[in-house]
């Protein structure tokens, strides 16, 4: 038979967590408790069920509670760790259905509330499906609850998992450090109960801050997708306000000097947005979990970087000042400026000096590192 630990992290929830030990001690070998700073009796209640309380002398957060779940369990090394919140949304009697994935060879088993959407408010549905499609970008596996406090660790996962994040941005960071160190990940259907009391923080700022939370990850670990898509939409707003100032001009022969900064300046940041993604991601170190077009990319740029993106810079340098001598000769020739050419010009100057600015700076760090 393994051996078996469960965790529940719990800040104020004294009206449950007696209940939810005794029940939760039928299919385990032991509880533990982290009592995150509470201000009611969850410890001693906790304690006289009989599970073992780790106590945070203030309330750190969800994620710090979980991580001191973790550091218990790499001491007492069990085969199995389950968690589940200890506000009585999960039912201690689906544990054996979690457990039994990792006994098959699986390292993460994550519960799905996928099955009883139509209990979740739909407010709470709205929000983990906008979490969900942002972990995505984090993880490989195909997901379809990615907040789900329910859930089963083999004893390869806990030893090998790394969290960092105190918030409830912790379920999101496991599944990231699960797809990043190649643990077999895998969904079971759960039930859910949500009461009036089930949670101690407001739904909206909670989503707001893991959602945030998820977007400072994927700005760490897929800077080329997240700081490419930034700068993909400034420049297609750029270009809507360019297309707006030849509209205007060919109009009315003036030139509409407001129109003409905003969408210099959109395209302007949208190519620096987008350089910025090619650096950070050479920089990233290791190529697991990253995009394919960033791995070749970083394949290709790495080993010379100043040679790749002084190239590129150079060649869009090169093409900038042809469209700038068109400029030129037109205005030269009608008198009227090509308000179009002239942004493509900019454009392109802007984005090829950065470029080869960008390679500068990564040759120096190459060789600081070397």
């Amino acid at each position: 038979m393994p051996k078996i630990i469960a965790g529940m992290p719990a800040y104020n929830e004294g009206k449950y967590i007696g209940t939810l030990v005794l029940q939760t001690r039928r299919h385990v070998d032991e509880v533990i408790v982290v009592d995150d700073g509470s201000t009611d009796s969850t410890a001693e209640i906790a304690e006289l069920a009989g599970a073992r309380v780790i106590k945070h002398g203030s309330n750190r957060g969800y994620g710090a509670a979980i991580q001191s779940i973790f550091a218990e369990a790499r001491k007492l090394d069990p085969d199995v760790l389950v968690v589940l919140d200890a506000d009585a949304q999960h039912s201690p009697k689906e544990i054996p259905s979690l457990v039994k994935p990792i006994t098959d060879g699986f390292d993460c088993v994550i519960g799905s509330r996928h099955e009883h959407g139509k209990k979740i408010p739909f407010y709470r549905r709205v929000g983990q499906n906008l979490i969900l499609r942002s972990v995505k970008t984090l993880s490989a596996d195909k997901l379809t609850d990615s907040e789900c406090g329910f859930r089963a660790f083999s004893r390869k996962a806990v030893q090998t998992l790394e969290l960092r994040e105190n918030g409830m941005a912790v379920s999101a960071e496991t599944v990231a450090e699960a797809s990043q160190k190649n643990l077999k990940v895998v969904q079971v259907p759960v039930s859910v109960t949500y009461g009036k009391d089930s949670s101690t923080l407001h739904p909206v700022r909670h989503g707001l801050s893991v959602f945030t939370r998820i977007l400072a990850m994927i700005s760490d670990q897929r800077p080329l997708f997240f700081f490419g898509l930034g700068g993909l939409i400034f420049i297609i707003v750029g270009l809507v306000f360019g297309i707006r100032v030849i509209a205007l001009f060919t109009d009315t022969r003036v030139l509409p000097t407001g129109n003409t900064l905003v969408a210099a300046l959109l395209i302007g940041l949208g190519l620096m947005f987008i350089i910025t993604g090619f650096v950070l991601s050479v920089l990233q170190p290791g190529t697991h979990n990253r995009g394919l077009f960033s791995r070749i990319v970083t394949k290709i740029s790495e080993p010379h970087p100043l040679l790749y993106f002084g190239i590129i810079g150079l060649v869009l340098v090169i093409v900038g000042l042809v469209f700038s001598v068109r400029v030129v000769s037109l205005y030269a020739a009608n008198g009227v400026l090509p308000t179009g050419t002239a942004l493509v010009s900019v454009a392109l100057l802007i984005m090829g000096m950065f470029s080869i600015f960008a390679g500068l700076i990564l040759r120096g760090f190459a060789r600081w590192r070397k």
